[in-house]
């Protein structure tokens, strides 16, 4: 009955440690300077079609203010491809990234004309930055 008691504790700590773990993972994955280079890449590479400013209608894109939580063609009024719909990912950093990386592979029939941003540091520093927005 003690060990159990014991086991029990040690499974619980085990899995306290790897949720700190991954909130420190994902904190330096998204420091300030990676947010930062990802704001200038959106406004270079983004910014033609897509807004991150709460409110802001009329782009080529959806608005991508709030996307971090948002399911993949839920954002209302905008005009999605029936694949974007259908994909239902749950948009959080690593979601971000891959479809920054390779639009057409990550979501194949997504009305997305990008064709995608080769560099990791730089597709992961802009998924960073719409965590933030």
């Amino acid at each position: 009955m003690h060990n159990n008691k014991i086991r029990r504790c040690l499974a619980g700590l085990t899995v306290l440690a790897l949720f700190q773990v991954s909130q420190v993972q994902a904190a330096a994955a998204c420091a300030p300077a990676a947010v930062q280079k990802g704001s200038q890449l959106f406004a270079q590479e983004c910014s033609v079609c897509h807004a991150v400013q709460k409110g802001v209608t009329g782009m080529m894109g959806v608005n991508l203010n709030g996307v971090a939580g948002r399911t993949s063609g839920t954002f209302p009024g905008f005009s999605y491809s029936q694949a974007m719909k259908d994909k239902a990912v749950d948009w959080k950093a690593e979601s971000l990234q891959a479809f920054i990386t390779q639009p057409q592979a990550f979501v194949p029939g997504t009305y997305m004309p990008y064709t995608g941003m080769a560099a990791a540091e730089d597709s992961a520093a802009v998924a960073c930055f719409l965590t933030q927005q």
